[in-house]
């Protein structure tokens, strides 16, 4: 054996890389079998992460009654399990009886052992997707102190009894994240005692709870929202929020309101909101959730124009003018990613976005990431993108509808974006590697030698190495290539006009024609190589 091999941090960066190289585990499973050395280690690496809850029970032995060894795990399973540190149940085909029942049989076996002490003492991060209801009384098996993130999914519409989340702040008080599928479990009360999300609220060290569903009650959602040590929320929002949030607290009590007024999320970071509306969406985020550092708002309905502006001058309200220097991702998407507009008709007011709607989130000058995605036109020139550019100098990831367009009309001149306004807004985010725009590259607009030294080293971008463009026109490939290249000198490709947007009229002539730009990119790289 190589002398090498001997020191700890080499040999774990060689098992960690063939366990990212090798996703059957099979070369993990070679070394451990092969070197009685190497092992100990190469058996962490191979049980530490387990996609599938099977092959750890395949150790368990059929009971044999009133024999002491079977009434046990055995030493093999025990040993398995102390390496585990992430462990998932996937769920199983309906079809597929067999594998249900051997699942069940085995969790069973389990269940019937005596066990003293916690099966997975190293367990840090568990998942149970199911199908089955009947199976979720045996996750409490899995449970454990150390455990930090656990997650609940499942796939049938009656909520199943979780008899163990009562248990929970005993079993596991280092949870400190929580995802559960149905929102109904979480909101489940009965005259027994609290409801679920009550008991879930007293974890000592929850930071982060994610709900899939949208149908909390409104004392759950209060109770919730006074959880001081909650961080990251994701929540689906039921319809009953409107703007008159006082209704979430006691009628009786003015004090109770005031009270779920200043302490609404109050020490919340990252919020991620799935509604139906964005006026909804609104209502929510109206009574406070400051300082937020990151937020996504998920629509099912396309908005308007008002509904944005509303939504983002509420955002930026929340935030005092010392904390707003605290947001740095911003993420709004309808359910409309393969939709298309009409090109041919014209749009009113409220369905074209214009500067105005960005205006309330100037003042978030530290944002990293803002991604719009929505079923809207977009009416933006040169002069609004650098207004956008100046204000978040720090923005590394800029998308407005990608992949989707902005779906102008011929027969509706709206101001555009150029390749010059594309060069101003990386010479202003220098910190820019993902783009999404649509521009105007009818007209002749290269970047030439006549610019100034000085701009042309500010303008240049050498992390971005792929544009989507959405469904921008061109005239002349050859041209926009050699422009494109002059501001993205390691760009490898342009998306442009892809499904939906093919569908378009015109839209398979513009498709060719930027297909001949990446064709150019191409050879341009082939050509540098060859150099």
């Amino acid at each position: 054996m190589h002398h090498a091999l001997l020191v700890d941090e080499i040999l774990l960066n060689i098992l960690a890389a063939l366990r990212e190289a090798d996703a059957p585990y099979s070369q993990l499973n070679a070394v451990a079998r092969t070197c009685h050395l190497l092992s100990p280690l190469a058996l962490d690496f191979l049980w530490s992460e387990l996609p599938d809850v099977r092959p750890l029970l395949q150790y368990m032995k059929p009971r044999i009654p009133n024999d002491q060894r079977t009434s046990v795990p055995c030493p093999s399973f025990q040993r398995a399990a102390s390496r585990v540190r992430k462990l998932s149940c996937p769920a199983l085909a309906c079809s597929d009886t067999h594998s249900q029942i051997a699942l069940t049989e085995r969790l069973r076996l389990l269940s019937m052992m005596r066990i003293k002490t916690a099966l997975f003492p190293n367990l840090r991060r568990l998942s149970w997707t199911d199908t089955d209801q009947s199976r979720y009384v045996y996750i409490r098996l899995f449970l454990s102190p150390t455990l930090e993130s656990l997650e609940l999914d499942f796939f049938f519409h009656k909520p199943p009894n979780f008899p163990f989340l009562t248990l929970l702040p005993k079993l596991c008080p280092n949870l400190h994240s929580m995802s559960i599928s149905k929102h109904p479990v979480i909101s489940l009360s009965g005259d027994e005692g609290p409801s679920a999300v009550q008991t879930i609220c007293r974890l000592p060290r929850l930071t982060a709870l994610e709900c899939k569903s949208s149908t909390i009650s409104k004392a759950d959602l209060l109770h919730l929202s006074q959880l001081k040590s909650l961080a990251t929320l994701s929540l689906g929002i039921p319809s009953w929020v409107s703007s008159d949030h006082g209704s979430l607290a006691h009628h009786s009590s003015r004090e109770a309101k005031d009270c779920a007024d200043r302490l609404w999320f109050c020490n919340l970071r990252n919020l991620h909101l799935r509604a139906y509306s964005m006026p909804v969406i609104t209502s929510f985020v109206e009574p406070g959730c400051r300082p937020l550092q990151s937020v996504v708002f998920d629509i099912s309905e396309a908005p308007t124009t008002a509904s944005l502006t509303e939504c983002f001058s509420t955002l930026y309200s929340t935030q005092c003018d010392n904390e707003c220097n605290a947001m740095r991702s911003i993420q709004v998407r309808d359910s409309f990613s393969k939709a298309t507009l009409g090109v041919s008709q014209l749009l009113p007011d409220s369905k074209v976005i214009t500067l105005d709607v960005f205006k309330p989130l100037f003042a978030f000058t530290k944002l990293r990431v803002f991604d719009l995605g929505v079923c809207l036109s977009f009416s933006l020139g040169d002069s609004d993108l650098t207004a956008m550019a100046s204000s978040w100098p720090e923005l590394e990831v800029f998308c407005l509808n990608e992949g989707r367009g902005w779906h102008l009309s011929a027969s509706e001149p709206r101001p555009s974006i150029t390749i010059r306004g594309l060069q101003s807004l990386c010479a202003l985010c220098p910190r820019l590697y993902q783009i999404a725009i649509v521009l105007n590259a009818l007209l002749p607009c290269p970047i030439t030698s006549h610019s100034s030294r000085q701009d042309t080293a500010l303008a240049r971008n050498s992390a971005v190495t792929c544009l989507s463009l959405g469904d921008s026109r061109l005239a002349n490939p050859q041209d926009v290539a050699c422009a494109l290249s002059n501001i993205f000198p390691r760009l490898k490709r342009i998306s442009a006009w892809q499904y939906p947007l093919d569908k378009l009229p015109e839209g398979r002539y513009h498709r060719r024609l930027w297909e001949e730009v990446n064709n150019i990119l191409q050879q341009r790289d082939i050509t540098v190589v060859a150099k």
